[in-house]
């Protein structure tokens, strides 16, 4: 299975969640994480996922990634497998609106 199957499959879920972060003022990011070929995932407000991160040249990209999206009314979703990580924007396929 890859990320994005996760996702579709769990689709409701992380609706319900993003609603419950936006309805609460917070701009949202959804993080995916794998591991030993399953995914689990993490809807939170972006304030509070990027104070996580080291303030270090590292994690400057995802840093401006993920600004990036919140300025152009984009959900980031973070997916870390295999010890890398990637920024993707909401799936086509997902059905609500931001």
């Amino acid at each position: 299975m890859k990320a994005e199957e996760y996702l579709s499959q769990n689709q409701e879920l992380i609706r319900e969640q993003y609603l419950a972060i936006k309805g609460g003022g917070a701009n949202a990011i959804i993080t995916v994480k794998e591991n030993a070929g399953n995914y689990v995932h993490q809807v939170s407000a972006v304030e509070k996922f990027t104070q996580t991160l080291p303030d270090n040249k590292f994690f400057k990209t995802m840093r401006d990634g993920i600004t990036n999206a919140v300025l152009n009314k984009v959900i980031p979703i973070v997916i870390f497998e295999e010890q890398k990580a990637r920024i993707i924007s909401l799936p086509d396929y997902f059905k609500f609106e931001i």
